[in-house]
């Protein structure tokens, strides 16, 4: 079914950084927690991550096993997701295939190109308004194929010098509930909900550097060369 979705015009394609939200009613869909907001969008994946500003210390921390509860916690409260995107006309829908935090909204919204590099997205679902402006340095390089994240472990989405690299979470140990009330969860599921590792990641002369990353022991290492289920998009 994949292979015969359209790929989304050059135009489209980028490292966006939200620089406004604006919300008029409740929702579900994105909160207003200040943070640092940024989506990937590739011929057809996109990916998305928003840091909030106020995330706890994680000093000495180097693995999600070494994670206290609390920290557990905010690693799974934060929102990222990676999925599929599908335009027609100025309508852009966002399928989330994996997603940190999952909602019960969809995530639908009509966009207007201002200008090349911004984007006035307002909600349908929820009523909101949001501001993006393009990365420099991320836009698609006319007739190369992003062929080298070969060996990069996990799903990698680049676009120009800018990259997002998804490791998935393993599959739901039983009686796991994504929906349950945040109060119940156990150690057990913030573990495994946590787990789903989103990281932003910068092409240097030396290689990919991970800037921001939902596991935030990662920010600053380069990116992992290994294992052979590399999805580059």
């Amino acid at each position: 079914m994949l292979e015969r979705m359209m790929e989304l015009p050059k135009r489209w394609q980028g490292l966006w950084h939200r620089t406004l939200l604006e919300r008029r009613g409740a929702g579900s869909l994105t909160n207003d927690r200040p943070a640092k907001v940024y989506w990937l969008q590739a011929p057809l994946w996109h990916a998305d991550l928003r840091i909030p500003d106020d995330r706890p210390d994680f000093s000495g921390v180097t693995s999600i096993e070494e994670c206290s509860d609390d920290q557990l916690a905010f690693i799974a409260g934060q929102e990222g997701f990676c999925g599929v995107t599908r335009v027609e006309g100025p309508i852009c829908t966002w399928s989330r295939l994996f997603d940190l935090n999952p909602g019960t909204a969809l995530d639908v919204a009509r966009m207007r190109f201002e200008r090349e590099d911004f984007i006035v997205e307002t909600g349908i679902v929820e009523d909101y308004t949001e501001h993006w402006e393009r990365v420099s340095g991320s836009a698609p390089e006319p007739g190369l194929l992003p062929a080298d994240c070969t060996g990069i472990d996990g799903i990698f989405l680049q676009s120009g010098d800018w990259g997002v690299q998804v490791k998935p979470r393993g599959d739901a140990p039983a009686g796991i509930d994504l929906y349950s009330e945040t109060e119940a969860r156990s150690r057990q599921h913030l573990l495994w909900q946590a787990s789903l590792a989103i990281s932003l990641c910068e092409r240097t002369p030396t290689g990919w550097i991970i800037r921001l990353s939902t596991h935030p022991w990662l920010e600053e290492q380069a990116l992992t060369v290994a294992g052979s289920e590399t999805a580059c998009a």
